[in-house]
């Protein structure tokens, strides 16, 4: 129940955030909000929840979960030392299971980015070519 609520929190708050903010502000008042773009916000704003703001895998929602979140920090070195941007990008976009969540806690990020950006694959591409970035740079050497 708490992590079906988690999740929920997780999907829609941002969404909500957005839609309020677009009804509040007309164009002559402010810019637009605009979702994150940049890997380490679009990180801290989806995955620090669960993955923590260090990736560690301790963030607030952690214990909340049947499986704790992985450590997104040893992803190499899980992999003989090579970042497996293709793999990740799959778990990100939810085009594969990841057995470690079971029934499939981790959300399902690509719909989210596509979402945010109407319906713009380029968009949420760019998100997500940011956020491996990201992933890839906090690597443990």
């Amino acid at each position: 129940m708490i992590r079906r609520f988690l999740l929920l929190l997780v999907l829609v708050v941002p969404l909500l955030v957005f839609a309020q903010q677009s009804a509040m502000k007309s164009s002559e008042d402010a810019p637009a909000y605009h979702p994150p773009i940049s890997g380490p916000k679009v990180y801290q704003a989806y995955c620090a929840v669960c993955h923590g703001a260090d990736g560690k895998g301790n963030g607030p929602a952690a214990a909340t979960l049947k499986t704790w979140p992985a450590d997104l920090t040893i992803i190499a070195k899980r992999n003989d030392g090579t970042f497996p941007t293709l793999h990740v990008a799959e778990k990100i976009e939810g085009d594969s299971m990841v057995a470690a969540h079971g029934s499939r806690e981790m959300p399902l990020w690509g719909p989210v980015f596509r979402s945010m950006a109407h319906g713009h694959s380029d968009s949420a591409r760019v998100r997500i070519e940011n956020l491996l970035t990201y992933l890839e740079s906090i690597q443990e050497k």
